[in-house]
């Protein structure tokens, strides 16, 4: 697939068939996330895949973001190798997740798999429910499934409106 044709057809995908998603596939999926750039190559991320229908159905009551059960879910932690975490170290870390969930989106849309990020879940009751220990940091989840539904397209800006030439407010020609 085209990659400036999937960066402008994906779309997140809400609504879900009941097909599951091959461990092939899947493994492929979790392939294209870890080769995302990262600072330092440090590779800190981790990858938690909820498939299990039951163990999502409990995340519906903790992730306000979530409106169907998915085939899979994709947890995107970060466990950075410093105990504590200064602001931009913890903003480094989910930059570094946040290139990992759009190389797994757009390679799901390369295999006909819709796609949401979300980033509204109660971190404790997530920390609960998947064992996630304390030097662990959930970022964002990535839903995965066979899309029953297909959005249009969400309105986007001119690039004169969002791009300056040199310096904030110089007009991009």
């Amino acid at each position: 697939m085209e990659l400036f044709k999937a960066i402008k057809e994906r779309r997140s995908i809400r609504k879900y068939t009941d097909k599951a998603i091959d461990k092939a596939t899947m493994e492929k999926l979790l392939d294209a996330a870890k080769w995302a750039p990262n600072a330092g190559n440090y590779n800190a991320w981790k990858f938690i895949v909820i498939n299990e229908p039951a163990q999502t159905k409990q995340l519906l009551n903790f992730c306000p973001g979530l409106n169907d059960v998915p085939a899979a879910i994709v947890l995107i932690c970060s466990k950075p190798k410093q105990k504590k975490l200064a602001d931009k170290v913890r903003l480094m870390y989910m930059a570094d997740c946040a290139i990992a969930s759009q190389n797994l989106v757009l390679a799901a849309y390369a295999e006909g798999i819709g796609s949401c990020v979300v980033v509204s879940f109660a971190d404790v009751a997530l920390r609960e429910i998947l064992e996630i220990p304390d030097n662990v940091y959930p970022f964002m989840m990535v839903t995965l499934g066979y899309p029953s539904e297909t959005p249009e397209p969400p309105p986007r800006l001119p690039l004169s409106e969002i791009v300056y030439k040199n310096e904030y407010g110089k007009e991009w020609k």
